[in-house]
């Protein structure tokens, strides 16, 4: 197992080691057979903090230079402050057995044009342990819900000196979202796509409260501010948010629009040549076209801020798309 919690055997006070999501063992010195509970049947461990705040801000000047974040970034990006924090995560362990019952179809074509569709059957047993995290306490802007990380070094001696985020959300919550987890998930994996008949037991098997840490590093850009959260057992970053460079943006309108304009174009003036004659080739190259030139938009819209996290999309309107593309005619004519 990737985590276990340390533990004396009441008997003899041996040193034995638990894997976590079990609450029977043997103890290896005496052989006393020992039940394990925490609290209200919760287990709670913490990851201890190895990443020292040098790391934490190599890292994240590392994060700089990848993706299409802003060129200069790296040299004009100010590290304002870095500090670690402990952060509660659900962590639930949910076993769904049973069966999902069903068919497939199967459509034949044979050489007059004629379909036959053929239900072939499928019986599926499901009998699958699911891991399910959730962040227990209100994040804010940090950009983390999940916790991706199973694998460190436990340990509670960090608590006293790493301010510590309290759970708000309740056990019950997070079982009951681990259990309708492990429900969709055991269905998809079945691949029945016509299902008949069902019959499947959710059950949790082990819950965990969690305490991870993690480093928030806030940094300045050409008077804005910014901030991204590095993973305190990994040294790796989780989190943030980076200014784009509006130069990219701008070359993704360009082309974006000049390849959507030729395949469109292209597509109509060769469904119209007398060798083709098909209007359905026009219809695929819109299709296309407007495909590329909404990609292009995509980018564009969100191109002056890069993010990577499990931040809350927020929905710009038009307002906002003027007032991003007057942003970035203005930094073209700076850089002119």
């Amino acid at each position: 197992m990737d985590i276990s919690v340390g533990l004396n055997c009441p008997t003899c006070g041996g040193a034995i080691s638990l894997p976590e999501g079990e609450t029977t063992i043997s103890c290896q010195y005496c052989g006393s057979a020992l039940f394990v509970e925490g609290d209200q049947g919760v287990t709670t461990i913490a990851f201890k903090n190895k990443a020292l705040k040098d790391a934490a801000v190599a890292s994240t000047q590392h994060w700089w230079t990848h993706g299409l974040k802003a060129r200069d970034l790296k040299k004009v990006g100010k590290i304002n402050e870095a500090y670690p924090i402990y952060l509660p995560f659900w962590k639930t362990t949910t076993r769904v057995a049973g069966w999902i019952c069903g068919y497939e179809e199967r459509r034949h074509t044979d050489q007059k044009g004629n379909v036959r569709v053929e239900k072939i059957p499928k019986e599926v047993m499901v009998l699958q342990d699911y891991v399910f995290s959730e962040i227990a306490c209100d994040p804010g802007d940090l950009g983390i819900r999940t916790l991706k990380n199973m694998v460190g070094e436990t340990s509670f001696a960090d608590f006293d000196m790493i301010p510590t985020f309290e759970a708000t959300t309740s056990k019950d919550a997070a079982v009951t979202k681990a259990k309708g987890d492990a429900l969709a998930k055991a269905r998809a994996s079945a691949h029945v796509p016509h299902v008949t008949f069902e019959k499947l037991h959710v059950f949790a098997k082990a819950l965990t409260m969690i305490y991870y840490p993690i480093w928030v590093v806030r940094y300045s850009y050409r008077d804005r501010m910014y901030m991204d959260t590095v993973d305190g057992v990994t040294g790796q970053v989780m989190s943030g948010r980076a200014p784009g460079d509006p130069l990219f943006q701008a070359l993704a309108v360009t082309f974006g629009a000049a390849g959507g304009g030729l395949v469109a174009a292209g597509s109509i003036i060769y469904a119209g040549a007398s060798y083709a004659n098909d209007v359905r080739i026009a219809g695929v190259g819109l299709v296309v076209g407007a495909v590329i030139l909404f990609l292009a938009y995509r980018f564009f819209r969100h191109g002056s801020e890069r993010v990577q996290g499990e931040f809350k999309e927020k929905h710009a309107g038009v307002g906002d798309l003027l007032k991003q593309a007057q942003q970035v005619s203005k930094t073209l004519e700076g850089l002119r």
